[in-house]
């Protein structure tokens, strides 16, 4: 599971350089250099190259020198806070790319019970009218006896008569069923319902409980290096002796990844699902700061908790996200395991209805989920680089090339006509002082960023 989490916002670095002290201090020794070398100038000697050389050449190589050196500091401050901000970005790019994961819900079928919930989605986004209640709505799925298949079976081979032409053009597609008080028998009684509407899968496997949405995150990462054909199958309906307030349904969806190279039709994407979350209060933000689905029109939620519900409706509201909510309890009973799946077939059928974006979430023994549908594929983002500014290391190394060059001056402007100096002499000089203020800035550089790391929490 994705740790969803974001640093805080950071401070930019707002300290300008003072260019302007710089330049009046520049100033200021050249006039100071000009007039000390005018008063010291021999009278008989002409203003010559040495004269300008030791006023003002000599001065402003050796202040050049001194200002990087003070300025260490300064460019020392600039990467810790520089560095703070490309840690941050960096995570929230890595949490972006990880929620821009998706798998395509390439189709999907429901079954519930006839009365007043045909085009369920439609009726339940109030496009034609108020939705009943589910205390005015009948509860279970009518089903002729049969003595061919069970009335499980019967339910699974209604929900795929719509999906059968589609489901029969892969070859590769594992299935996977989950039956309310069912058993690993079941996975022979699903097989002869594929057979009979030509459906061909590799493999059957049953679960003896009702899959959350990790089960599309383990999808999604698969998708990244395999072809992904997964038919999952729950059948919700509960037996004819208990009396039960909630509502009966049978949902089948497809996932792949290969639909939208091989189909012409508008895919519906399903987006990386924050999954197991305990902390809605701090997690869903960064989700909905980071997920790739823009300003969703509906959020579909069933089964939260007072301290899951209260803080995802503060949440949204505080993000100014998802208008409409619409929570599956009061339109269908009683939670019940299968409705987080028919949640999201319902939702799917939103996006595919024009309605746009839409949000998912649902609890189970206190696992908070969300996820996002869209009809859009979103574009990664641009992975954040280092700014380009002076780092304490270069601005040490040119303070040491400056008072190297600065003490070549002078000994060149002193010294003997037509002496010239021991090569060993210029490199001994050469690697101590540029040596020297390079390895300060060094580990000025490596001080403030490792400062910036161990700040952030790394």
């Amino acid at each position: 599971m994705m740790n969803w989490w974001l640093y805080p916002e950071q401070d930019e670095f707002k300290e300008d350089y003072p260019y302007l002290a710089v330049f009046i201090l520049y100033v200021i020794v050249v006039i100071i250099g000009i007039a000390v070398r005018a008063v010291t100038w021999p009278g008989n000697k002409h203003v010559d190259l040495d004269f300008l050389a030791q006023s003002v050449v000599i001065p402003v190589v050796f202040l050049t020198g001194f200002v990087q050196m003070w300025s260490v500091v300064y460019h020392g401050m600039r990467h810790y806070m520089e560095t703070r901000l490309l840690i941050a970005a960096r995570q929230e790019y890595k949490v972006v790319s990880f929620a821009r994961g998706n798998i395509t819900l390439a189709g999907w079928s429901v079954l519930t019970p006839p009365k007043a919930t045909k085009e369920l989605a439609l009726r339940m986004l109030k496009l034609e009218g108020e939705f009943p209640l589910a205390a005015k709505m009948p509860l279970k799925i009518e089903l002729e006896e049969s003595f061919d298949f069970t009335r499980a079976g019967q339910a699974v081979s209604r929900v795929l008569e719509p999906m059968a032409g589609k489901l029969s053009r892969y070859q590769q597609i594992e299935a996977l069923v989950w039956v309310r008080g069912g058993d690993e028998s079941f996975s022979d009684e699903l097989l002869r319902v594929l057979e009979r509407s030509a459906i061909a899968t590799k493999k059957i496997t049953f679960l003896p409980e009702c899959p959350d949405y990790t089960q599309v995150t383990e999808w999604i990462n698969l998708s990244k290096s395999y072809v992904v054909q997964r038919l999952l199958i729950c059948v919700d309906l509960h037996s004819d002796e208990e009396a039960s307030k909630q509502m009966e349904n049978v949902t089948a969806l497809l996932f792949t990844n290969d639909y939208v190279k091989t189909e012409g039709e508008k895919p519906v994407y399903l987006y990386q699902p924050m999954t197991g979350v305990n902390d809605v209060e701090s997690k869903v933000p960064v989700y909905l700061r980071t997920e790739t689905v823009s300003k969703p029109k509906l959020l579909w939620y069933t089964g939260l908790s007072r301290t899951e519900k209260y803080p995802l409706l503060e949440v949204l509201d505080e993000n100014k996200v998802v208008p409409d909510r619409l929570e599956l309890e009061a339109s269908l009973g009683e939670r019940s395991a299968g409705y987080q799946w028919l949640m999201l077939a319902l939702a799917a059928d939103a996006v595919m209805y024009g309605q746009g974006d839409q949000l998912v979430a649902a609890s189970a023994q206190n696992h908070f989920a969300m996820a996002a549908l869209s009809s859009r594929l979103t574009c990664q983002p641009d992975y954040p680089e280092e700014k380009r500014y002076t780092l304490p290391w270069q601005a040490g190394g040119i303070g040491g090339l400056m008072l190297f060059f600065g003490l070549m001056l002078i000994i060149a402007s002193v010294g003997e006509a037509g002496k010239t100096l021991s090569g060993w002499f210029i490199t001994i000089m050469a690697v101590l002082l540029i040596g020297l203020f390079l390895g300060m800035g060094t580990l000025f550089t490596l001080y403030y960023g490792d400062k910036a790391y161990e700040h952030m929490g790394m």
